[in-house]
């Protein structure tokens, strides 16, 4: 036996991950963004994501890697998070142009629902349902790296 033998990485982050869940405080998962500046830094963080998403798709498609099934379902998730960002864009945009008082706010203020009384409150409430799309893509990244793996990119031949 040894005496001075290290900690194995998994046990320390195990130990931190531990600690973490009796120091950590509250998670909120909203988060507001300061007026004006930070809804714009937010919808520029969209279309550079969205941008980026539908180069790489596209990227995939002009490649040698479209043969592969599995790159296919990544230009598919790749393009299907490209449309979930401008689907996003569109709610952020249409929440600016609902009145306050067509939200009801929970007791720290945070907006929880919003009463359907103009059809811009029918369209932000669908297109709040942003979920129905960035599943389906995160789905799609998923089976393609799952296909992927034990794949080397080496073994990929050019047609």
């Amino acid at each position: 036996m040894r005496a001075n033998r290290p900690i194995p990485l998994f046990q320390a982050l195990g130990l931190i991950l531990l600690m973490q869940l009796f120091c950590a405080g509250p998670a909120h998962a909203i988060q507001s963004h300061g007026p004006p500046e930070g809804i714009y830094v937010h919808l520029i963080g969209h279309v550079l994501f969205g941008l980026a998403m539908l180069g790489f798709a596209v990227r995939i498609r002009l490649s040698h890697l479209s043969v592969r099934k599995s790159w296919q379902l990544m230009a598919l998730g790749a393009l299907i998070l490209a449309v979930w960002n401008v689907w996003a864009f569109i709610a952020h945009v249409l929440a600016d142009h609902i009145p306050a008082t067509d939200f009801i706010t929970n007791k720290q203020g945070v907006r929880m629902w919003v009463t359907l009384h103009t059809p811009v409150d029918w369209f932000y409430y669908i297109f709040k349902m942003d979920h129905l799309i960035c599943v389906p893509a995160i789905l799609c990244i998923y089976l393609a790296l799952r296909r992927m793996n034990g794949t080397p990119l080496m073994s990929l031949k050019k047609r």
